[in-house]
């Protein structure tokens, strides 16, 4: 869908102009915060409209690691995953939980000013 923007000509009187901005991207749904068991997958999901040109990061909260871009995961970690539907959501895979797991999960796009949704994970250990 474009935005229709409607642009008041110079001081010589121009005629109006119609000038097209294409939407960027924002998020379709908020990230549900996740309680999972120690040992299980935590699965969190970013669904994103208007994607365009832009990449989807995820980032853990509390140190800025990156973790994936786009269908690629950048962290070391061999227990962190993404996985791409090809049309609008990411999910970022956390396998064989750990208690240092826990803590807050960013998807982010690289619009000009940073769009941020964030999701929080609670590992449960069975006492």
């Amino acid at each position: 869908m474009l935005n229709l923007i409607h642009v008041r000509g110079t001081k010589l009187n121009k005629e109006w102009s119609t000038v097209h901005l294409l939407d960027e991207p924002d998020f379709a749904i908020p990230i549900h915060n996740l309680t999972v068991p120690l040992g299980r997958e935590a699965i969190f999901s970013c669904t994103v409209n208007n994607i365009g040109k832009y990449k989807v990061a995820w980032v853990r909260a509390e140190d800025q690691t990156i973790l994936t871009l786009h269908t690629k995961v950048v962290t070391h970690n061999n227990r962190i995953g993404v996985t791409y539907d090809g049309l609008n959501t990411w999910q970022l895979r956390i396998r064989q939980l750990k208690e240092t797991d826990r803590g807050c999960y960013m998807c982010q796009i690289n619009t000009a000013i940073m769009r941020i949704e964030k999701g929080c994970l609670d590992v449960y250990v069975d006492s």
